[in-house]
């Protein structure tokens, strides 16, 4: 997708520029401008879940603990226990029996609007805006996506896969994994309790 670019900059220099070298040097930012933005694909979804914000949030902290493999390629993604500046979400596009994962830090959190840029993974760019507004029993949720180089795969391929994609929330599938590992650290602090006790038993 051909994206609108800032015009070109010019470069400072200590020598005055001729009206030649002012051309050159426009022609060759160009240049730099096109070939580093013409590949870009993007991706937006809005969609309601019924679930209330507050439950929404907290679920979308746990990775979903399985992704039913679709005729089209699903998207999920997993936010930080913390919503903070810094903090990691992680990305992942299911293709039928093939994965794409990627990681992405919070850059800012702006009006509720969670600003993410790229992290780690197989794009040279990689911006996305996460939103979850509270319509009562309803939590609205509106993403969007914008990738730019592509190290791994055609871009002309990645672009066929985000268009027939969607964003699969999963929550029943993230309460799982949540109550799974709170069953586990529960085990955990009981067979510390049971330690303890032996051990003061024994004394």
């Amino acid at each position: 997708m051909l994206q609108k670019t800032q015009p070109p900059l010019e470069v400072e220099s200590k020598y005055p520029a001729t009206k030649k070298h002012k051309k050159i040097i426009r022609i060759v930012h160009s240049i730099l401008f096109f070939l580093n933005y013409r590949h870009m694909v993007q991706f937006s979804q809005t969609s309601w879940q019924e679930y209330t914000l507050a439950n929404m949030l907290e679920t979308m902290r746990y990775a979903p603990m399985n992704v039913t493999i679709e005729k089209n390629p699903v998207i999920h993604y997993t936010l930080p226990k913390a919503l903070e500046a810094g903090e990691i979400v992680r990305y992942a596009v299911v293709v039928g029996f093939r994965k794409i994962s990627w990681t992405g830090k919070i850059s800012s959190i702006n009006n509720g609007k969670i600003l993410v840029r790229l992290d780690k993974g197989p794009f040279r760019g990689f911006n996305a805006s996460h939103e979850f507004t509270d319509e009562g029993n309803l939590t609205g949720c509106y993403d969007e996506f914008s990738f730019q180089g592509f190290s791994d795969f055609p871009e002309e391929t990645f672009a066929k896969v985000m268009a027939s994609a969607s964003i699969v929330y999963a929550v029943a599938s993230r309460k799982d994994t949540r109550d799974a590992l709170l069953a586990i650290e529960s085990k955990k602090q009981t067979q510390g309790f049971s330690a303890i006790h032996q051990s003061a038993t024994a004394g």
